[in-house]
């Protein structure tokens, strides 16, 4: 799995299969995440997540690293 860059250099994109219908967004506050975004969003680093069809949009805190998300993105997915 790769992180796309797009034209924010705080949001990579991840081509993925998820099970929502609608296109959300999801903060660390949201309390009824599940499923993907909810490995994800646990990251340390990832501020939020917009879903679409068949991506995850991912933005990371200014002061992250997107070497050190991307890691811990594909440690998650190991377990998933």
């Amino acid at each position: 799995m790769d992180l796309i860059d797009t034209p924010n250099p705080n949001a990579k994109k991840i081509l993925v299969e998820h099970d929502y219908e609608i296109a959300i967004y999801i903060n660390k506050d949201d309390q009824e995440v599940d499923g993907i975004a909810k490995q994800i969003i646990e990251v340390n680093g990832v501020k939020s997540i917009f879903t679409g069809p068949g991506f995850l949009t991912l933005t990371k805190e200014e002061s992250s690293d997107w070497n050190i998300i991307n890691k811990d993105i594909l440690n998650k997915f190991d377990t998933i």
